[in-house]
């Protein structure tokens, strides 16, 4: 059994080196250092916020999203009104305009802790000092872990999506209620993903994070999609992970915002461990994750951003860098990580896109 997984293992690595990523796009200014499980919105007047872990979540700001990028303040200066271990050192936040009002939620946890909680704060502007915490959205405890959240909302007037989920059982969903302050009474959570594959060197199954759901229009139809990271993340050598099993971006989409999922092959995410590949780092690329994707009003383009580690800057935690690259949804509706053709890039159209909020039907960049 072993010997096979191997194989399989080594087959998957030849088939993703055959398969040529293109690297990060350009990126200046604060772009390297606490930079992980970014959220990037574009407000309407043409100014980005990026908002990261630790720091008590980490805000900075830039003309483009290829910066120059400023350092700008702690979003919660006073911790997070959740009383558990990490309410200083909050995690993977996730931020999206609602109704005229910014929320974000950011995760509480600590590591290999499954003893998580997730928050919400909210601002007018995203700006320094404006961000009033509400305390958790009150996700019951399950099998799941409660972090990396990430919030679709189709309607100001409908109840949103919720999706949580890492590690142990996976990606979990559940409906949000009217303003998406908590989860709606007797709620019921909905299983998207989870992967059990048996992995090599005794590795824990499911290794699947940060799942992000985006809305895209493909000619008269709707997809969802759900983005996550799965593999290794955040080791340094000697224990990087073994080969096949690094960081990357994978896919699973329905034509409905609670599934099923399925990949590109058809196989169930939640059941026959589906997934279809994104992104995977190469070259001096390396474990790239934690992604959002949202479309960028300032390039017209749809972009999905990350962050990753760069083999010659090193593989410390605070020398991780932020990336990201287009994404073109082809004939077949299935997003390609393509170069950015700089030649190419179109008017500012001026409309305020945030990395979830995608009721707008469009169909740039399809084939």
């Amino acid at each position: 059994m072993l010997d096979l997984l191997l194989v399989a293992t080594a087959f998957f690595t030849l088939l993703t080196n055959a398969v040529a990523f293109p690297p990060p796009e350009p990126c200046t200014g604060n772009c390297t250092g606490y930079v992980h499980d970014p959220s990037v919105v574009r407000r309407n007047d043409g100014r980005y916020f990026r908002f990261t872990t630790n720091g008590r979540i980490n805000i900075a700001t830039a003309p483009s999203i290829t910066g120059p990028w400023t350092y700008q303040c702690p979003a919660l200066p006073k911790c997070s009104k959740i009383n558990i271990k990490g309410k200083c050192d909050l995690w993977a936040p996730d931020v999206i305009k609602v109704d005229g009002k910014y929320y974000m939620y950011y995760s509480v946890s600590s590591m290999g802790s499954k003893t998580s909680d997730i928050g919400v704060a909210t601002s007018p502007n995203m700006e320094c000092g404006t961000w009033t915490d509400h305390g958790s959205i009150g996700i019951p405890t399950g099998s799941w872990n409660r972090i990396d959240a990430n919030f679709l909302s189709i309607s100001p007037k409908s109840t949103g999506y919720m999706l949580w989920g890492s590690f142990w059982t996976g990606i979990w969903q559940a409906r949000m209620a009217i303003p998406p302050l908590r989860v709606v009474e007797n709620v019921k959570t909905v299983h998207l993903e989870q992967n059990t594959t048996k992995r090599p060197e005794n590795r824990p199954t499911g290794p699947s994070e940060g799942g992000f759901q985006f809305r895209w229009r493909i000619g008269n139809k709707d997809w969802y999609y759900l983005f996550f990271s799965s593999g290794g993340c955040c080791n340094v050598p000697p224990k990087l992970a073994p080969p096949g099993e690094e960081y990357k971006v994978m896919v699973c989409r329905s034509d409905r915002p609670e599934g099923p999922f399925v990949d590109k092959r058809g196989r169930n995410c939640a059941t026959k461990n589906g997934g279809t590949l994104v992104y995977w780092g190469q070259g001096n690329t390396f474990a790239a994750g934690g992604q959002g994707v949202m479309y960028d009003g300032g390039l017209n383009k749809v972009v999905m951003y990350y962050h990753y580690i760069d083999r010659k800057v090193g593989y410390a935690y605070e020398k991780f860098k932020f990336g990201w690259n287009v994404l073109r949804f082809g004939n077949d509706g299935w997003p390609v990580v393509v170069p950015w053709d700089r030649k190419n890039v179109r008017r500012d159209d001026g409309l305020e896109r945030e990395a979830v909020d995608e009721t707008f039907p469009r169909t740039a960049d399809v084939d």
